[in-house]
């Protein structure tokens, strides 16, 4: 019996193929957050500001993989790296969500180490149409499909971040 091994360039393809999609969604999910600040005029809050950066970080290292177009191992290791941010998206999220369902937790998110860490190191000023925040997190103001800002953050982060996890098995089908 004559097992079928794809070759090194063509899992290099497939991956790539993956890593630009997850690029391209990182993207459209930071357009969309650009959207509802500029246009919706909804500010984002301190911890909207780190799932933006996570988001960033996912998309650059997706934009990285793809463009290296790596085999195996290598596009096993930006598939970890990137599902890894993503898990890191995901707890932000979470965490967001669990602020947000309590007043008193919410309003502890003013002055929090987030803030802090975001004011010190002027990561607004870096892009600021981006990373400034100016909003609270106790706030609730647009939802779609009964679900939040933050709980959609989570879904596409935990989809990615699944995506990513099984890029190099998909690829190697």
């Amino acid at each position: 019996m004559q097992v079928h091994m794809p070759d090194t360039r063509t899992i290099a393809d497939r991956c790539s193929r993956i890593f630009t999609l997850v690029f391209v969604a990182c993207v459209a999910i930071l357009g969309f957050a650009l959207y509802l600040q500029h246009v919706e005029y909804l500010d984002p809050c301190p911890w909207c500001i780190v799932q933006r950066l996570l988001f960033i970080v996912v998309g650059l290292i997706c934009l990285a993989a793809a463009l290296h177009r790596p085999g195996g191992l290598g596009a096993t290791f930006y598939a970890i790296l990137a599902a890894g941010t993503a898990l890191a998206g995901a707890a932000a999220a979470g965490y967001q969500i669990y602020l947000q369902s309590d007043e008193a937790r919410a309003n502890a998110c003013v002055g929090s180490a987030v803030e802090r860490f975001l004011d010190q190191t002027n990561i607004g000023s870096w892009a600021p149409p981006l990373l400034q925040y100016d909003g609270p997190c106790t706030l609730k103001p647009w939802a779609f499909l009964w679900l939040s800002i933050p709980e959609w953050s989570l879904i596409c982060f935990i989809v990615l971040g699944v995506l990513l996890a099984f890029t190099p098995s998909l690829a190697s089908r």
